[in-house]
């Protein structure tokens, strides 16, 4: 047992177990940041096994009731030692706001950590005054201690080359099969795919335009292509739009129809057969979608997180997390030191998440109002666009941006030439070259295309 003089924060251990009780998704987000052992209490440390084992077992917890976590702990013999049936039903309501669960689990790390550092000084202390046969040998074993304590961070930090052997064969085993072929998830955008050799895990990609040039629908054709072509999972958190118009825009473009008409039901019969095929492709995908409308980076998080094991555990690798748009997410943590602060935490908290899940993460962005106000060439989009912070640029693998034309007279040769067509820059590349190339583009239909599908198919 601990002494009880060492620095502990109770309030703040039971704000992290009430906050799990009400949103079982946190145990996610805090499992990276504290074990069990970094509790004070044993009776806490036990609630939190329990309630880690309970979301485990558990396909879907809207929330975990008093109840049921009595009868898991009676059931083990552990519910005395876990503080007894009344004070767990006390837990819950002493939360104060479960969005604040982060917050408590970085300050039980943190002095979970300086408990261990003082019990481990105490025992170097005693052993200091002992003689020591080699002095060197123990100062090497005083600092060794040490550094076994303060190198439990929570994120990880320096390792050993060799200790990555085995995962750097297995990466270049796959370059070498590729054959100078695609190493990432294709886009069936052939251009796109050749210029980034196809999307990877672990990438954060930004894809912004100025309003009305198609930036989401051009992130959902790419979902539904990995979807719907190579049954990749797909998650899409849709902040502006709900699911039943995500579905109608997936449904006018796989089907190729105008999608004013189907919102009014004018289907004409020779379209009606391929309407009943692409309703049997799209709902028979494996997509996800999400349209909560507000959504704070930790929720995104955790409900990403809960998915992708969830989809592993199943055999299945997740292709794509789509966030449509960055600048709508929030972070409750950063906002109090301003936007800028809070966009470039979400975009770091967006690139670690890709990094953790090994998932691509395209996210789209707005742009400063200044390019609506450049004319000409001045008014292609630039990396300085990118709306709110410099961290999107810094944090992102890749920073695609969408451009179309826009001419005083939409009549002149120029307007009738580039019509029906846009532009899709690669501005950041991490991992490749940069560079630009033109699809179709069909507004009326929500679809992007190739260029050469667009102008050989039968359709038009």
């Amino acid at each position: 047992m601990q002494p009880i003089d060492l620095p502990k924060d109770l309030e703040a251990e039971i704000q992290v177990l009430g906050s799990i009780m009400i949103r079982p998704d946190l145990i996610f987000q805090v499992s990276n940041i504290i074990k069990k052992s970094d509790f004070f209490l044993t009776a806490h440390q036990l609630i939190f096994e329990a309630l880690e084992n309970l979301i485990k077992e558990s396909d879907s917890i809207l929330e975990i009731e008093p109840v049921r976590l009595i009868q898991y702990l009676e059931d083990r013999k552990l519910l005395e030692n876990a503080g007894g049936a009344e004070y767990i039903f006390q837990l819950s309501d002493k939360v104060i706001s479960p969005t604040n669960a982060l917050h408590h689990a970085v300050r039980l790390h943190n002095l979970s950590t300086r408990r261990k550092l003082i019990l481990k000084l105490k025992e170097l202390e005693q052993h200091a005054y002992e003689p020591q046969e080699n002095e060197g040998s123990f100062l090497k074993y005083v600092e060794e201690e040490l550094l076994k304590i303060t190198g439990e961070s929570i994120t990880p930090g320096i390792v050993a080359i060799e200790d990555i052997k085995d995962e750097f064969i297995d990466y270049i085993s796959k370059l070498l099969e590729a054959r100078g072929g695609l190493t990432g998830q294709p886009t069936r955008f052939f251009e796109l795919d050749r210029m980034t050799s196809g999307i990877r895990g672990g990438e954060l990609i930004i894809l912004a335009a100025r309003p009305g040039m198609g930036k989401s629908t051009f992130a959902l054709n790419i979902a539904m292509n990995i979807a719907m072509y190579y049954q990749k999972p797909v998650i899409i958190y849709s902040l502006e739009m709900s699911r039943m118009e995500l579905v109608m825009r997936m449904l006018s473009a796989d089907a190729q129809i105008n999608h004013s008409d189907l919102k009014k039901g004018h289907i004409s019969p020779n379209k009606q057969e391929a309407l009943k095929d692409s309703i049997a492709r799209i709902f028979s995908s494996p997509i996800y979608i999400d349209d909560s409308g507000t959504l704070d980076i930790w929720d995104c998080i955790a409900r990403t997180r809960k998915l992708e094991m969830e989809l592993r555990r199943q055999g299945k690798e997740p292709g794509l997390v789509v966030i449509d748009y960055l600048q709508l997410l929030s972070d409750p943590e950063s906002r109090k030191f301003g936007r800028q602060v809070e966009v470039a935490s979400i975009s770091r908290s967006l690139k670690l998440l890709a990094k953790k899940t090994n998932l691509p993460i395209l996210a789209l962005s707005q742009m400063n109002r200044s390019v609506e106000q450049r004319r000409g060439d001045y008014a292609r989009p630039q990396l300085s666009d990118l709306r709110e912070s410099g961290a999107l640029e810094q944090d992102a693998d890749i920073v695609m941006f969408i451009h179309r034309e826009q001419f005083p007279d939409p009549e002149s040769p120029e307007a009738i030439e580039s019509r029906g067509r846009a532009e899709i820059i690669i501005a950041k590349h991490r991992n490749g070259p940069l560079g630009n190339f033109k699809l179709a583009y069909r507004p009326e239909m929500f679809r992007f295309d190739n260029l050469e599908t667009f102008e050989t198919s039968e359709v038009f």
